[in-house]
Parts: C-alpha cells; sequence; structure tokens
C-alpha cells in the first residue's frame, strides 16, 4: 500500500514499516509503571513537484524520492502512471491517465500516491514472545483512550487520497515491568487499495 503512518502533522516523519528504521519510539519507567499518549497520522505517501512541468512533459522531478514504478500517481486533479524511475526522485510518467486532463502544474505542487482506500482498520499486534499488544489503546480522540479497550483494533473507515487522519494511542506499562528495547509491538494498517478512476 501507498499508506503510511507518521509522527507529525506536517507528514515529515514517516514510521518505518517493519524495518526499525524510524520506529515510534519513547522511554517509559518500568519500575513505577508509566502511561504516555501519542497522535499519530494515516496519510498517502506525497511530496512535490521541484520544477514546474509542461502538459506535454513525461520527465518529472520531485522534492524527495518516492513512488514505484507502475504506481498511480496525482498532481492537482491529473493522474500519472510512473513509467520508471521509481524510489528517485527524477520519473519518467505516462500523462492523462485515467481520462484526466494533462496540464502544466507549478514547481512546488504536492504529488501524492494516486489511490483512495476503504474499510482501513488499525491493529496492535505483537508477533514475538509474550503479547504486550495490550499494552496499546488505540481511539480517534485522545478523550475516547480512556474507555478504549486494551489490545483491540480501530476502525478508521474510508480515506480519500489527500486526506489525512488522525488517531491516538495510549502505551501503559505496569509497575514492575522490563520494558528494555521493547522492540515487537507494531501498528498494523489493512485495507483496500482502490486507484481514483
Amino acid at each position: 500500500m501507498a499508506i503510511h503512518l507518521y509522527l507529525d502533522e506536517a507528514l515529515t516523519q514517516q514510521i518505518s514499516e517493519g524495518d526499525f528504521s524510524r520506529p515510534e519510539a519513547e522511554s517509559y519507567n518500568g519500575t513505577d509503571g508509566d502511561i504516555k499518549d501519542r497522535k499519530l497520522y494515516v496519510a498517502n505517501e506525497q511530496t512535490s513537484l521541484a520544477s514546474a512541468i509542461d502538459a506535454a512533459q513525461t520527465s518529472i522531478a520531485l522534492a524527495e524520492p518516492r513512488f514505484a514504478d507502475g504506481e498511480l500517481i496525482i498532481i492537482d486533479g491529473e493522474q500519472m502512471l510512473v513509467e520508471s524511475g521509481g524510489g528517485t526522485a527524477n520519473l519518467t510518467v505516462q500523462r492523462g491517465v485515467a481520462n484526466t486532463a494533462p496540464a502544466a502544474h507549478d514547481a512546488g505542487t504536492t504529488v501524492y500516491s494516486g489511490y483512495d482506500y476503504t474499510g482501513l482498520v488499525l491493529d496492535p499486534i505483537d508477533e514475538n514472545g509474550t503479547d504486550e499488544a495490550v499494552w496499546y489503546r488505540l481511539a480517534l480522540t485522545q478523550a475516547e483512550l480512556d474507555t478504549a479497550t486494551q489490545g483491540a483494533s480501530l476502525n478508521l473507515g474510508d480515506k480519500a487520497f489527500p486526506q489525512t487522519l488522525s488517531f491516538w494511542r495510549r502505551c501503559t506499562v505496569l509497575p514492575g515491568t522490563p520494558v528494555q528495547n521493547k522492540l515487537d509491538i507494531k501498528l498494523r494498517l489493512t485495507g483496500t487499495e482502490n486507484p481514483i478512476l
């Protein structure tokens, strides 16, 4: 999926997806017990155009390396198909996909992964050793964390490509818990990816 979890509302701090390169990390007091809440964000992969393009140009420069070959992207209302250059900041694209009109686009315009999502669900999971997924409570608002069920899924619903969703997670570490370098609690995001047609 071309959708990610982020630590910040500006979507500059993407959380790693299984390789722990950029984990959502905090320090906890396992001796006395500790509770911490954090707001997290869900958004499509995105960057911006590094330079303006005209309506016929098929080579585009991005501010940051993004997207994969064969992925749909959308700039303003125009859809494009990444033909080559995926994973780099210089893409070759097919213009005007899905009957959208090729158009000029200004430098700095946001480039989104061109997919909508339905049925998004977040699950706290722990695949190794004892199951500490129950340390997590998930809710749409911070106030709802108080009544959220430990370890339960959170239904985020549907998301259009330019939309950013947010949710809250609470991590509760009980007194007398050895928590040094606890690395196996994960948030799994599932849903259906739909091309914008």
